[in-house]
């Protein structure tokens, strides 16, 4: 889920890739967020978020799932400079950034992410925050040690590890940034806070956006596949602590992205 003043929006992947793609801005958003700040609690905010980045490159090849998402967006914007009113000089730009960016994770050695791995430090706390309360100062003097050293030193601890990771980064901002801007939302009714919607089987469909208001007290459960998707509209009861589906219609503005 993204925001701003005015409206919050939610996103659900339609496949495996769109799905790994999104968790990766997350946990980067999160990393570059909390190494921004100075205290001893947001470094390690920081550090958690590495962590996952660097558990989520190990379980799937990144190198290859980029490759192959940009050659497809490559390929299905390069029919689009056939139609009319398309700016071409904007497309041809965004069609070499494409092809710049296969090339250069070509090139890339290893697997994303492996320089962490023989990282002994970060092993040491990657080991110990398995265990509920493992990371105290006690269990882990010299992640207390680091903690403790200032600011300026563990941003660049931080962005330093991150740096490698500057590459897929690009490449998955890019992706994603093509997938939202495919097409405008539209203002949509759910009846009695629920949407069923068929899909387009012949359409690459990789994404479903909800957009509320920032102050709209609902929010969406969405589920979908290749042939359709469905969003159903909760409360969130703070009394019981549990979701209350919607009864009244709800408007709001959807986005079925593909490109």
């Amino acid at each position: 889920m993204s925001s701003d003043a005015e409206k919050r929006v939610f996103e659900q992947p339609l496949n495996e890739r769109m799905r790994t793609f999104l968790r990766l801005e997350a946990l980067v958003a999160r990393l570059r967020l909390f190494a921004a700040r100075p205290s001893s609690p947001d470094s390690r905010a920081a550090v958690a978020a590495l962590l996952e980045l660097q558990e989520l490159t190990s379980r799937v090849d990144l190198k290859r799932e980029l490759m192959k998402e940009l050659d497809r967006q490559c390929g299905n914007l390069t029919r689009l400079a056939r139609t009319p009113d398309v700016d071409a000089s904007k497309l041809q730009g965004v069609l070499d950034h494409q092809k710049s960016l296969v090339n250069r994770i070509h090139g890339l050695t290893g697997q994303v992410g492996h320089h962490l791995k023989n990282n002994e430090f970060l092993g040491g706390i990657k080991q110990r925050a398995s265990i509920a309360g493992g990371l105290c100062d006690f269990d882990a003097p010299s992640y207390h040690h680091w903690l403790s050293l200032p600011h300026a030193e563990r941003r660049a601890d931080l962005e330093g590890w991150l740096e490698p990771f500057d590459l897929v980064i690009e490449a998955v901002e890019l992706t994603l940034d093509l997938v939202r801007k495919s097409v405008s939302p539209l203002r949509v009714q759910a009846e009695n806070g629920f949407l069923h919607q068929a899909l387009d089987a012949g359409v690459p469909y990789q994404m479903i956006r909800v957009e509320l208001p920032a102050d709209s007290p609902f929010f969406p459960e969405i589920s979908g596949g290749k042939h359709r998707f469905s969003v159903r509209f909760f409360t969130l009861s703070r009394d019981e602590w549990r979701s209350l589906q919607a009864e009244e219609d709800i408007h709001f503005h959807l986005s079925c992205c593909a490109i």
